[in-house]
């Protein structure tokens, strides 16, 4: 199996708000990476965070939740409920880390970021997410998002009133109904246990991702020859559609998909 990682500032961004956990922590600041690297030794945890846009210290929010995650031991029992509460648990432990963080700089007050990720244990994986970072995955030629956005928009969707597909453009598509975030110890949690196939390939995305980039597109890029020849096209075409925001994401599948 093969893990693959990219984070770019995008087009008009100055700064990179967003992390990627896949084995080392690589973000933030002005890395601004040009072409994808695999990860030598990712862990059991994969996963993107972005701090919250316009807020304050969204590069430290996304690194330190990160940094909770990389924590989660390689393996519990009962993956599905315990490793929902160790999610939850080391989730609650950030919101008091920004706390600390914003009692000796007051400027970081608010600050927050939204996650998604997988959790590999054994012949499963529990996937999850808080916010709108997503996690796809491509099976035999069918590509499924497993996560479920918390905005404001993604209800509109679930309500009947819009298209899956105008989520992408819609103008309130930004307001995230919940985030990790200093002064909110209320975290809601998306989870999903999934059973893994061999030649699963899994997609992990930061917002600025999947608003750029079409499912159908996704979808192609994912049935590649191999993992570095689709994060190889989704990084240029990322770069080339000069997105408005940064742009992170992992593939985790076989070598040769």
């Amino acid at each position: 199996m093969t893990t693959i990682f990219f984070t770019n500032t995008g087009f008009d961004r100055d700064a990179n708000e967003d992390a990627v956990l896949a084995g080392g922590l690589y973000g933030g600041g002005a890395l601004s990476m040009d072409a994808p690297m695999v990860a030598t030794e990712p862990g059991a945890v994969l996963a993107v965070a972005d701090g919250m846009g316009g807020g304050p210290g969204g590069a430290q929010a996304a690194a330190a939740v990160l940094e909770g995650l990389r924590r989660l031991p390689p393996a519990v029992s009962g993956a599905d409920d315990t490793g929902r509460g160790l999610i939850l648990e080391n989730l609650y432990d950030t919101v008091g880390e920004y706390d600390r963080m914003a009692l000796e700089r007051p400027d970081l007050r608010g600050m927050g970021a939204t996650v998604a990720g997988v959790w590999r244990l054994g012949d499963s994986a529990l996937v999850f997410n808080c916010g709108d970072c997503r996690v796809y995955r491509q099976r035999r030629g069918l590509l499924e998002m497993l996560t479920r956005d918390h905005s404001r928009v993604y209800g509109l969707y679930l309500d009947g009133l819009i298209d899956f597909e105008d989520i992408r453009t819609h103008p309130q598509r930004h307001l995230i109904t919940s985030a990790v975030q200093q002064g909110n110890p209320q975290v809601e949690l998306f989870t999903r246990l999934v059973r893994l196939d061999p030649l699963d390939v899994f997609f992990i995305c930061s917002d600025g991702v999947w608003e750029s980039l079409d499912d159908d597109f996704l979808e192609e890029c994912l049935a590649a020859d191999s993992l570095e020849d689709g994060a190889l096209i989704l990084a240029d075409s990322l770069v080339d559609a000069n997105c408005g925001d940064n742009v992170s994401f992992l593939l985790h599948g076989p070598d040769d998909c």
